[in-house]
């Protein structure tokens, strides 16, 4: 990955709704509020990802609604994790707001193996206690 679309990934900010509140991961931060819904769902680890503009090729709103709603299928077979519908915008607004899945409970491997069926250039990971990270796939 090139390091000025490195730069555009880290200055994003990936939010994610629960409850009607809003939840904002900023890589190299920690949450609080993360970490409290990790206390409440049991789950130490949450990943950030979406099926939107592989390789970051800009797709139709359709085709990218197509896309998530495959990665939604796929997350409903996986066992013993909870998802949260989201988006991913870069701050300064150059690029369309992504929908994406904040998802707790996932294995790393598992987050990255589905960045990689997807053609994601990367994914948000984030553990308990930890700051957020940005992890090329």
């Amino acid at each position: 990955m090139d390091k000025e679309l490195l730069t555009h990934y880290k200055n994003t900010d990936y939010w994610f709704m629960v409850d009607q509140k809003k939840i904002t991961l900023c890589i190299g931060q920690k949450n609080n509020h993360f970490d409290r819904l990790c206390e409440h769902l049991s789950c130490t680890t949450g990943a950030f990802i979406t099926a939107c503009n592989p390789q970051s090729e800009l797709l139709t709103r359709k085709e990218n609604k197509s896309r998530n709603a495959q990665l939604a299928t796929r997350l409903e077979q996986l066992d013993r994790i909870y998802c949260f519908l989201g988006e991913g915008q870069d701050r300064a607004k150059q690029w369309p707001a992504e929908q994406s899945y904040m998802v707790f409970g996932l294995k790393q491997q598992t987050a990255i193996d589905l960045a990689r069926e997807y053609q994601q250039n990367a994914l948000v990971w984030i553990e308990y206690q930890q700051v957020a990270a940005l992890i090329e796939v």
